[in-house]
């Protein structure tokens, strides 16, 4: 029996079509990430995703991608060839840990939002669904004081960088983010799967002096 009549056999068994496993294997290779709350779309992708989950990472395996499955929140993550998982990383850079690689805008921006998320979590001060809403103020504070960094002026380039981060489902924002006070920042709490605990404690004040 070659591979692909063995796949077809499974994904029958599961009541699919190569179709839909097709569908599945080249959207997370275009995309990254499939989130099951996000749209009627990833839902039913989701849900094809866990019928044939056994085989879909045995196909990712022949070319060396990972798949990190949470079933606690409906997501499914790709990771490239070496670098590390949620379940295995012991990290000290969050670059080497993402599936797609990011400038060091986007991979400041990425730990800016993910101290403020774990900031925001130990207060309470999330929403139903946990995610957080920010304003850019306390953003750009975070920024400069926790990583000593300067973002780009160009308000293009910050919106490049953060649209980004949302096609990872780390951020949401609308567009006028930048031009309107009010239309505040969200953080969403995939940002857990992107950025661990221990990759933030190093700029955390709290933690510096037990260092």
């Amino acid at each position: 029996m070659n591979i692909y009549n063995e796949i077809y056999g499974i994904v029958e068994e599961e009541n699919l079509t190569m179709d839909d496993f097709k569908q599945l294997a080249i959207y997370l290779l275009e995309k990254g990430v499939i989130a099951r709350e996000d749209s009627v779309f990833e839902e039913s992708l989701y849900d094809k995703y866990v019928r044939v989950q056994n085989v879909l990472e045995d196909y990712f395996a022949v070319i060396d991608v990972q798949v990190y499955h949470d079933e606690r929140t409906g997501v499914v993550r790709l990771f490239a060839p070496a670098s590390r998982t949620p379940d295995n990383i012991n990290g000290e850079d969050v670059n080497r840990s993402l599936a797609m690689k990011l400038d060091s805008e986007e991979s400041a921006y990425l730990l800016a939002l993910a101290i403020i998320y774990d900031q925001k979590l130990r207060e309470g001060n999330i929403l139903d669904d946990a995610s957080v809403e920010i304003d850019l103020d306390i953003f750009n504070t975070t920024l400069a004081s926790n990583l000593g960094f300067t973002p780009t002026e160009s308000k293009k380039d910050k919106k490049d960088a953060l649209s980004t981060l949302k096609k990872l489902k780390a951020v949401q924002f609308t567009d006028g983010v930048f031009e309107d006070e009010d239309k505040p920042l969200i953080i969403r709490h995939h940002i857990k799967d992107l950025v661990l605990d221990n990759m933030i404690l190093p700029y955390i004040e709290e933690y510096k002096d037990e260092d």
